[in-house]
C-alpha cells in the first residue's frame, strides 16, 4: 500500500526499506567499474542513449552509475520516475511520456529535455525491498516488449548480486 507524502508516493514500509538500503552501503559512494560497466552494457543492449543505476533515498534519487561511467547525480525524489518504479513489482514502462497526462507537469518531460520514453526494473534486495532501479531513457517514443522487459530485469538482478557480494551475502 502506498501513501502520498508531499507529492511523493511512498510504500507503507518506507522506513524498513530505507534501513535495508543503508545495510548495503551503496548510497553516496564513489564510482565503481562494475556498476559503470552494467550501465554501459544496459544502454548498448537496450539501444538507448541513457541508462542509469539509481537508488531511492528518503528525499532524493541518487545515480550510482550511468552509461558514461558518471556517478553522484541527484534528483528530487518527487521528480524522478525511479521513485515510481520502486513501487512496482514488474517493470515500469512509459512508451511515450507526452501521452501520459500525469507527466505533463514534470519538467523532465516538457521543455528542452524532451524525454519521451522511460523503462525501469526495480532493484530488489534479498529481503524483498525495492531500493532502486535500472532505468533506460530515450528522447524518442518506443514500443517495449516482453523480451526487453526480461533483459532489464536481468540487469537489475546483476546489480542485486553485486550488492550482495559487496557485503558478503551469496
Amino acid at each position: 500500500m502506498e501513501n502520498n507524502t508531499g507529492g511523493v508516493l511512498i510504500s507503507s514500509n518506507e522506513e524498513a526499506r530505507l534501513e535495508n538500503l543503508k545495510k548495503y552501503k551503496i548510497l553516496y559512494t564513489k564510482t565503481e567499474p562494475y556498476f559503470d560497466q552494467l550501465a554501459a552494457i544496459t544502454a548498448t543492449m537496450m539501444n538507448t542513449p541513457i541508462a542509469m543505476i539509481n537508488f531511492v533515498d528518503r528525499d532524493i534519487v541518487w545515480t550510482k552509475a550511468d552509461q558514461h561511467g558518471q556517478a553522484g547525480k541527484e534528483m528530487d525524489r518527487e521528480l524522478s520516475l525511479c521513485s515510481l518504479a520502486i513501487l512496482n513489482e514488474s517493470v515500469t514502462v512509459f512508451e511515450d511520456l507526452i501521452q501520459d497526462p500525469t507527466m505533463m507537469s514534470n519538467p523532465l518531460f516538457v521543455g528542452e529535455s524532451g524525454l519521451r520514453f522511460y523503462a525501469a526494473a526495480a532493484i530488489t534486495t534479498n529481503e524483498g525491498f525495492r531500493v532502486g532501479s535500472v532505468c533506460i531513457v530515450d528522447k524518442n517514443p518506443r514500443v517495449f516488449g516482453e523480451e526487453e522487459r526480461k533483459k532489464l530485469e536481468r540487469m537489475a538482478l546483476m546489480v542485486r548480486l553485486e550488492m550482495n557480494r559487496r557485503i558478503g551475502i551469496s
